[in-house]
């Protein structure tokens, strides 16, 4: 049974326990939530307000979200990302914005660019920040991050390049591979807008999108296929993805757009947990974690947290 339990600052949702799918948050003040990455046993949340006014950061840890310091951020913050058990991170935003969070601070590192970062990738040895210009040239950018100074990679790459991971770039009908430092088009003849990329290895690549319905690509080593979504689970395009080795495939999207795929079936919630817009998906532990919110409105912005697996924890003060 899900409680109607609102703390004045917008905290947790408190619910009974139950498998699968469960609503967790709801109209959490500070603005929309667009991205997480653990922090070892921490679970870091970020987002902002969509006009471009304020961010916001949020972190989860037995059981109870609080609100973060942002650190020199002044707008919305679109993607966090830190190496595989690093105790460091990167964040990405409005106008070039980045910051750099370690256990000593934050601090901002942020690129000459008019343009919105929307991706973030920490390979460990290098760090990628991917974004473009939506409203005006459509173009996109790709900038790096080594021995600690950024630089610019590539520019006016024809479609804004929303995400990176693993030497993979996806974008507005754009996606390439880093193949001998180069980047290579690997494009489909589709041209799909894809919107978030993640494999369990560099042949086994999985991105999400589509322009008015869900859609759901793989890469199987030569070429890009088309998984065709339950609309049990989505049906109007998708904004993020979560696979890892041996995990099946967990999608977010528009209107409480969620489920998973296990090569063979989707698992989808019985009833939606939520018609607010579900913008990432993130694994933490054993449990599968979903943030959005009021993507779309022209109002003040609010954040939405959804998960699959474990008991929803009572509300915290």
């Amino acid at each position: 049974m899900r409680a109607a339990i609102l703390a004045a600052a917008g905290l947790l949702v408190g619910c009974e326990a139950a498998p699968g799918f469960s609503l967790v948050a709801e109209e959490r003040i500070g603005g929309v939530l667009l991205s997480a990455w653990s922090d070892g046993d921490r679970l870091l949340a970020v987002g902002g307000q969509l006009d471009g006014s304020a961010a916001v950061m949020a972190s989860e840890a037995g059981g109870c979200w609080v609100d973060e310091a942002v650190g020199p951020a002044d707008r919305p913050l679109w993607w966090l990302h830190g190496a595989d058990g690093a105790r460091e991170w990167f964040a990405v935003g409005d106008a070039g914005l980045v910051l750099h969070g370690d256990d000593s601070g934050v601090v901002e590192e942020s690129v000459p660019t008019a343009s919105t970062l929307y991706g973030v990738w920490d390979d460990g040895d290098r760090v990628w920040a991917v974004g473009g210009d939506v409203f005006g040239t459509q173009l996109g950018e790709i900038w790096t991050r080594s021995g600690g100074v950024w630089e610019l990679f590539a520019d006016e790459l024809p479609g804004v390049v929303f995400k990176a991971w693993g030497g993979w770039f996806v974008g507005d009908g754009v996606v390439y591979r880093l193949e001998d430092g180069q980047l290579v088009d690997r494009t489909p003849p589709e041209q799909p807008r894809l919107l978030t990329i993640r494999g369990r290895g560099p042949d086994d690549v999985w991105a999400v999108g589509g322009t008015s319905t869900a859609e759901l690509w793989h890469w199987g080593g030569s070429a890009w296929s088309q998984v065709e979504v339950s609309p049990n689970c989505a049906s109007l395009p998708l904004s993020g993805v979560w696979t890892a080795p041996g995990d099946d495939v967990w999608i977010a999207g528009m209107q409480g757009g969620m489920g998973r795929w296990d090569g063979e079936s989707w698992e989808c919630p019985e009833d939606p947990v939520t018609y607010d817009d579900l913008h990432a998906v993130w694994r933490h532990g054993e449990e599968y974690w979903w943030f959005g919110g009021n993507l779309m409105s022209s109002a003040s912005n609010y954040g939405t947290i959804a998960k699959y697996g474990g008991p929803v924890a009572t509300a915290c003060d």
